[in-house]
């Protein structure tokens, strides 16, 4: 399973089939934890995402936090009806089989096994409940070369210069290299975003807001509809953003 650099021209996302990631799953609940999988309790803490992240693949967790993105925004690469959660600084993807109808700003309670998905930390959950709803987070203004582990699972926005063609990557969806004087980022544009691509030209700033997330060794920003891509340089960051 691989995906060659977005330089090389067209490749698929993904080298494995739906069923193959199906099997994946199971094999990750299945998987004994390397550490003793914390215990869920009543009361859940306010940094319990970033709490998450801590543990050990195969640990059982509950989180609670905002939802960044909806149900199934994603589902062209990720192969389910997911969401992203955040709280704080610390962010998490939720890849969930079901569609639980999650919208930004629902606030959110899930339980589940924390498992890899192609280098993504995921919880693969139990139980989703909303519990609520509140402001929608803000993204966090970052510069290219800061899309990374560090980032992984928030909100955030970038700038940059398109600096290769659009890469046609369906049904998965779209690549975009976007470059600038601190290195570069991915761009992903998946299918159910319905982002117009073609207005997209080689050479014209532009500024992205989306999850961050990761595909193998590649960190990518994900817009998560038309909105979160702007023609331009927006903010307070100058070039190569």
């Amino acid at each position: 399973m691989f995906r060659d650099s977005v330089l090389a021209g067209p490749v698929l996302r993904r080298g494995v089939t739906a069923l193959a990631v199906a099997a994946a799953a199971t094999m990750f609940v299945g998987t004994a934890a390397t550490a003793e999988p914390a215990a869920v309790v009543g009361e859940v803490s306010a940094d319990s995402i970033a709490a998450a992240r801590a543990q050990a693949i195969g640990t059982t967790v509950t989180v609670v936090g905002t939802a960044t993105t909806p149900s199934g925004v994603f589902e062209s690469s990720f192969y389910d009806k997911g969401f992203g959660l955040q709280s704080g600084n610390s962010g998490i993807y939720i890849s969930d089989p079901n569609n639980s109808g999650i919208a930004l700003g629902d606030q959110v309670q899930v339980t589940g096994v924390l498992a890899d998905q192609e280098g993504l930390l995921v919880v693969r959950p139990t139980a989703v409940e909303v519990i609520g709803t509140t402001t929608q987070i803000s993204p966090a203004r970052l510069p290219l070369n800061a899309i990374g582990e560090g980032s992984e699972g928030r909100l955030v926005t970038v700038s940059g210069i398109v600096s290769g063609p659009v890469v046609d990557d369906l049904p998965y969806g779209h690549k975009i290299l976007v470059s600038g004087v601190d290195g570069n980022t991915v761009i992903f544009v998946n299918t159910q975003t319905g982002i117009d691509v073609d207005a997209i030209a080689v050479g014209r700033p532009i500024t992205v807001t989306g999850f961050s997330g990761q595909y193998a060794s590649t960190y990518e920003v994900l817009p998560r509809s038309e909105a979160d891509v702007q023609q331009g340089f927006t903010g307070s960051l100058s070039f190569g953003s």
